[in-house]
């Protein structure tokens, strides 16, 4: 049988049967799941981070500088994610997707980015100094996603995620930049307690409850829609 031939046998298999798919909130469900017509299918709010000036640090720094900056920001998003039991993905080579599976756990997931905030601007920060000019911006939005194993020729496999969250999270982060870090859709903001709308300030000597974030109008999908950014960070040590 030629490639072509066998090629065509492996398409019609999977335009001849239905996607089936686990629904659960446990990544390690992953396990389950092989190459094929499968998939893996959760609720989860998800973070979108992307640095931001990927042509820029490529053109000025090189390749390798921005490998290793991309590594580095996966390892601080990962060891972040992992203490709320969420889990990251490669999105691209500029950008990352965190998962958070389970239904609206939005304090939770906005404390992280948070979290991320402040790692990559105040306790980090001078392991990135190698690298001046470094951007990054994060998108969040919450819905259900369903994820596909991908298996490549070497035998490694990985999960591909599929959702109209994650699109509107890409488009939340694009319109987020200095100096707002982290960017959220409306449904998400309103779900928020008054703790993560708020932080306490002295004004002229008068402790004040000041609003932290900024709200903006934004077109999603032809229709008008509101996001709100901010540039609040939550130490590592309040995690």
């Amino acid at each position: 049988m030629s490639w072509t031939e066998s090629l065509g046998q492996k398409l019609s298999a999977y335009a001849e049967t239905e996607f089936d798919y686990i629904e659960t909130s446990d990544i390690n469900d992953a396990a389950k799941i092989g190459p094929g017509n499968t998939g893996l299918y959760m609720e989860a709010t998800v973070i979108y981070f992307e640095i931001r000036n990927e042509s820029y640090i490529l053109k000025e720094h090189g390749r390798r500088k921005m490998a290793k900056a991309y590594s580095m920001v996966g390892e601080i998003l990962t060891a972040i994610a992992q203490q709320a039991g969420a889990f990251v993905n490669s999105y691209s080579p500029h950008a990352y997707l965190v998962v958070y599976p389970g239904k609206e756990n939005f304090k939770q997931v906005v404390t992280s980015a948070m979290n991320i905030t402040y790692a990559l601007t105040e306790a980090y920060h001078h392991q990135f100094s190698f690298l001046p000019g470094f951007e990054f911006a994060m998108g969040m939005d919450h819905g259900h996603i369903l994820g596909t194993m991908v298996k490549s020729d070497n035998g490694q496999s990985h999960l591909t995620w599929f959702g109209s969250c994650i699109h509107k999270a890409i488009r939340i982060c694009a319109e987020s930049a200095r100096p707002f870090y982290l960017g959220v859709s409306g449904s998400i903001y309103h779900n928020l307690g008054e703790d993560m709308r708020t932080t306490q300030r002295r004004i002229l000597g008068i402790k004040k409850s000041v609003d932290i974030w900024t709200k903006i109008t934004y077109q999603y999908e032809n229709v008008k829609k509101h996001l709100y950014q901010t540039n609040h960070k939550i130490s590592l040590d309040e995690a």
